[in-house]
């Protein structure tokens, strides 16, 4: 913008000119706008001009819920606009229609007057014979709507889809993170593991090594399906390094199952009582040093830390659930009876885990928390320095008044000080007072150093085989009790 001088007398053009090209004659280019988050100022090169860009849209979240709420609005969009289209093709004025001859007679139009002769399809005149063109905004408005119609409808049939995709995806609570898979996706093999009411198959699953867990009960009941369902919803919040992790779903009865990662190597009872069964990397197992236990324990209480803090009791801790890599790493798994800690002491199942390492209050049905894990992890502990299982000759009513009256196994004599005394701490009657698994797991770090020596030669045990909730196992010793005073 220039300022425009007045010419004066006697002053030529070009001495106009001349005078407007001059810098003082240049007025300052105006003020740029105001910044503004949906606005962006650009310069062309002309001074005193800016040219507005567009904004800069949005990131869109391209996610199946947020595409599936998007098309369910413009569905209730279109179906608000197909009503007011309707409203509108319906208060549009009919064409006139003509009159019937002779004074004082029927308001009838005449090609309405013999009913019985001619039907109504063969004599409704066209609107043209009627003396009237075809309406156009009528027409239009006709066009329109059969538009929208067929939009809508196309719409409805996207929501569907994603809404079915969803409901696989997710469990029984609502939707999920794990995807849904077909049976006839999955190659299984060799059992690896089989329960009461599941086994656990080798498989491979798109070119991938997994292990697939399934429900073969042909009449599945409500309990061992909320027990499934739990077991998918806790995977689908959990991810950590030392927990096992879910990758798809099969929710269809009766073919309920789980695609999880393969973790080769055995369990941690395979391990201590089994050693023959377990594959380890180094070829077979003839100690179990101390340093491998509490690398071991330590991944463990590590991966129960994580559970409480997200809230998580497992409510299921021992040595059967702690699997191992072939290089002795650990995955925590089965999270069946895992319950939210705002959840425990309410609904069904609460007298729930193994009884060799059931914490008093349960056996008690009294109120409990998820310190019920830290009594597990104190006779897990146990088990890895005695190198034995717990409670192994006495059934689940022994154990109980047993626990309940507060006399525990005896101290393994080759475990450290610190660790016995750290035993003793997670096996604490009152669950008020017992140590947290963050505590835990502090000292349990602090006795790594308390004793280098390896544990003794691992015993080829046979006979093991499960009853009930409790383990049996023939020929082995019976455990050594602890007075309640220590």
């Amino acid at each position: 913008q220039m300022a425009r001088p007045s010419r004066k007398p006697g002053q030529t053009p070009v001495q106009v000119i001349c005078s407007l090209l001059r810098p003082e004659a240049v007025a300052p280019p105006p003020p740029p706008p105001p910044a503004s988050s949906e606005v962006t100022p650009v310069d062309d090169g002309y001074v005193g001009r800016e040219i507005l860009a567009p904004p800069v849209p949005a990131m869109e979240d391209t996610s199946q819920a947020v595409r599936v709420r998007t098309l369910v609005q413009e569905v209730e969009r279109l179906q608000a606009r197909i009503a007011e289209l309707e409203e509108e093709k319906a208060s549009s004025p009919s064409p006139t229609l003509a009159k019937t001859t002779g004074g004082g007679g029927s308001s009838k139009p005449s090609w309405l007057a013999d009913s019985g002769r001619n039907s109504l399809a063969t004599t409704l005149p066209s609107r043209r014979g009627l003396g009237g063109i075809e309406d156009d905004e009528d027409a239009g408005l006709k066009n329109q709507l059969k538009e929208e119609q067929r939009r809508c409808k196309r719409l409805e049939q996207q929501v569907q889809r994603l809404t079915d995709r969803l409901s696989e995806a997710g469990s029984a609570g609502g939707v999920g993170s794990l995807p849904h898979f077909e049976m006839v996706e999955v190659q299984l093999g060799e059992i690896l593991n089989q329960g009461g009411f599941s086994v656990v198959h080798k498989g491979t699953w798109h070119g991938t090594k997994v292990a697939v867990k399934k429900l073969f009960d042909p009449n599945i009941s409500q309990e061992l399906l909320a027990e499934f369902d739990n077991e998918v919803q806790k995977l689908e919040l959990l991810r950590h390094p030392n927990i096992l992790m879910a990758l798809a779903v099969h929710r269809k009865p009766p073919a309920l199952s789980l695609i999880m990662e393969m973790v080769d190597g055995g369990s941690y009872f395979q391990l201590l009582h089994m050693p023959h069964q377990f594959n380890s990397a180094t070829g077979p197992v003839r100690a179990v040093t101390f340093k491998e236990n509490m690398s071991i324990l330590d991944a463990t209480a590590t991966a129960m830390a994580f559970l409480h803090a997200r809230g998580i009791a497992h409510r299921d801790i021992k040595s059967h659930n702690v699997l191992l890599s072939p290089h002795l790493e650990v995955k925590l798994c089965d999270f069946g009876l895992a319950k939210m800690k705002s959840e425990l002491m309410t609904g069904s199942m609460q007298f729930a885990g193994t009884p060799s390492y059931m914490a008093p209050e349960v056996f008690r049905n009294a109120k409990y928390t998820e310190s019920v894990d830290v009594f597990a992890f104190g006779t897990l502990l146990w088990e890895a320095m005695a190198n034995d299982i717990p409670f192994a000759n006495l059934d689940p009513a022994d154990i109980r008044e047993r626990v309940i009256e507060g006399q525990m196994l005896e101290m393994p004599s080759l475990a450290p000080r610190e660790v016995q005394q750290l035993i003793r701490s997670c096996w604490t009657l009152d669950y008020k007072v017992r140590p947290t698994m963050p505590e835990v797991l502090q000292s349990l770090r602090s006795c790594r150093d308390a004793d280098k020596a390896p544990l003794r030669k691992v015993r080829q045990c046979s006979g093991f085989r499960a009853e009930g909730l409790g383990l049996r196992a023939g020929g082995l010793r019976n455990p050594k009790i602890l007075s309640p005073e220590l």
